[in-house]
């Protein structure tokens, strides 16, 4: 559904209104996970083409909520919204639209985080400035890709929407401008969820009877970027050997250090697909030949997590049954 013009007018205007009245709109910065690897893996056109499909999956749908697309970043959009509320559904149904694509394309997944701030930024005539901006922007940069993050001032002001939940994060330190209260907006109908002691790696299981495995922006980037090290040195063969042994050297590191054998790793998957194997504070799933380790979990969470997901992989299993008689 294409938004009129006369529709993204009306949607200004009221920002604008707001704004002017001294009275408190949403900030909405969404960004792609792993660009810079990417376009130096695929190339200028292919990074263009990825920047062009985020952009189109979202303006539909943040117009649609009542909001504005300030401007774009190459691989990331700023938006606005007149109404708090209107910015958290507009992420959601952005998520949303994601997670379907996804699944219609698994070996080209798009990660997405996405930062919401509110507050009365200065409206110029092609961009907005101030402090809300700012916090935006660095909310967003913390999201992990298919998470939504919201300040402590929004989740005060708005009570969940249908459907949705907050999960407060504590505080967490934003480059520039201190600590600050967060919450995730949970949208995936979720039963249970697990992180790893850094909070770089999180498993979500849900109704639908999937787990999805949601990746940090700065842990996903730096294994991207290695993978794509070591790619380049098997084309370059003089090089080969310095590069191959200073990339395997960061990656193991790294892999050891925050747990990033996620690696290939499909987005979501359905439980039928994982096995899951848990050894005190660590976990191990695997798919396939990729494994995933989690470590330094939370007992209590672990615990939790794993109870549910036998529950659900038993339901699956008996659907499965039935069906085959």
């Amino acid at each position: 559904m294409h938004v009129s013009w006369s529709t993204t007018l009306k949607n200004r205007q009221q920002i604008r209104a707001r704004v002017e009245a001294d009275e408190q709109i949403a900030v909405m910065f969404s960004d792609i996970r792993g660009f810079t690897s990417y376009t130096a893996r695929e190339g200028d056109r292919a990074a263009y083409q990825l920047a062009q499909l985020h952009e189109s999956l979202l303006r539909e749908r943040i117009e649609e909520a009542g909001g504005i697309i300030v401007k774009t970043m190459g691989d990331g959009i700023m938006a606005a919204f007149p109404e708090i509320s209107q910015g958290i559904h507009a992420a959601v149904t952005v998520q949303r639209a994601i997670r379907s694509r996804n699944k219609e394309t698994p070996k080209e997944p798009i990660d997405v985080g996405i930062g919401l701030a509110s507050g009365t930024p200065i409206m110029t005539e092609g961009d907005m400035i101030g402090h809300s901006i700012n916090l935006s922007q660095r909310v967003s940069s913390l999201a992990k890709g298919g998470q939504i993050l919201v300040t402590e001032e929004i989740k005060c002001e708005i009570p969940p929407l249908k459907g949705l939940h907050y999960i407060p994060l504590g505080k967490r330190d934003l480059k520039g401008l201190g600590e600050e209260f967060l919450y995730e907006v949970t949208w995936m109908s979720e039963v249970a969820r697990l992180s790893d002691g850094e909070d770089h790696l999180t498993l979500v299981l849900t109704e639908r009877g999937t787990i999805v495995v949601e990746l940090a922006k700065e842990i996903q980037e730096h294994l991207e970027d290695v993978l794509a090290e070591l790619e380049s040195a098997e084309k370059n063969e003089g090089a080969f050997s310095i590069m191959l042994q200073r990339g395997i050297a960061r990656f193991t590191q790294t892999a050891i250090d925050k747990s990033l054998s996620a690696a290939g790793i499909m987005r979501e998957q359905d439980l039928d697909l994982v096995n899951i194997s848990f050894h005190g504070r660590n976990v191990l799933v695997k798919s396939g030949k990729k494994t995933l380790h989690l470590k330094n979990v939370d007992p209590d969470a672990a615990a939790d997590f794993r109870a549910k997901f036998a529950a659900l992989k038993d339901r699956s299993d008996t659907a499965e049954r039935g069906d085959a008689r």
